[in-house]
This record gives C-alpha cells, structure tokens and sequence, in this order.
C-alpha cells in the first residue's frame, strides 16, 4: 500500500536534524530562562541585604544624633540650671546690697542728727628765732589766734 497522497496545502515533513536543532534550540532557551529567573532572584536578596545595611547605616547614623542631640540636651540642662542658681545668688546679693544701703543711709542719718563736736584749736608756742626777741613771735602768734589760724603757717 502506498502512502496516502498528501494534501496541497499541506508542507512537507521537516528533515530530522532540523527538529533535532529545533528542539535543542527550545531548550537552550529554557535553561536560559531558568538561569535568566535564578539571576533575577539573586539580585534580589542582594538588593534586599544592601537596602538591609542601608537602613542599618541610617539607623546607627540616626543613633549617633540622637546620642549627640541627648549630649547637647544634658549640657545645656546643666547650664540653665547652674544660670537659675547663679541667678538665685544674685538675687541674695541685690536683697544684701539694698540692705547695706539702707544700714549706711540710717548712719549717715544718725551723723548727720549728732552735732559735730568742734575741738579748739590748740594755741601755738612760739619758738624764738635766733637773732630775734620772743615778743614778736608771741604778737604773730596772738593775732592768728585770734583770726583763727594757726601761725605755724606763715601768713601775717
């Protein structure tokens, strides 16, 4: 019996190697694909550990100013406290200046109540001058006296 005459339209069947190379083609692009997919994935887990170390880093940073920004805080709480006790002493100060104010006001108000005790002045001894007679010494003398100065100090 002879084969059935094939139909016009119908190709012809293709040689062996072509279907081997066919079928060798199809699955190289398989095995490409799937090393194409394992690729993929790991390039994935390493964007993912990256991004990982990323936010790592970030946090540590973010750690490192926050520790500082909680340093400055400390410092700067200790000198408003150390301000708020200076500020309390100087308000002593002020209160024992005011106070020291009215203490010498009350003095000079008593100095200035108490008449002032005046002392007379002493009467001068004259002292002869060599070549001269005692009398005159003692007119200069009793006149200064008199004017109330003192004739020690050489004015007639």
């Amino acid at each position: 019996m002879t084969a059935p005459p094939a139909p016009p339209d119908a190709e012809p069947p293709l040689p062996r190697w072509m279907r081997l190379v066919g079928a060798g083609l199809t699955a190289l692009v398989a095995v490409l694909a799937l090393v194409l997919l394992q690729q993929v994935q790991q390039q994935a887990s390493r964007s993912q550990a990256l991004e990982r170390r990323v936010q790592a880093l970030e946090n540590s940073r973010d750690l490192e100013r926050t520790q500082a920004l909680e340093a400055q805080l400390r410092a700067m709480l200790q000198r408003l406290q150390n301000l708020e006790a200076s500020s309390g002493q100087l308000q002593e100060l002020v209160l024992q200046q005011e106070e020291l104010r009215r203490q010498l006001q009350l003095q000079r108000l008593q100095q200035n109540a108490q008449p002032p005790e005046f002392l007379p002045f002493p009467e001068p001894v004259p002292v002869p001058a060599p070549g001269r007679s005692s009398r005159s010494g003692a007119k200069g003398a009793a006149k200064s006296a008199a004017k109330g100065r003192p004739a020690a100090e050489g004015r007639p």
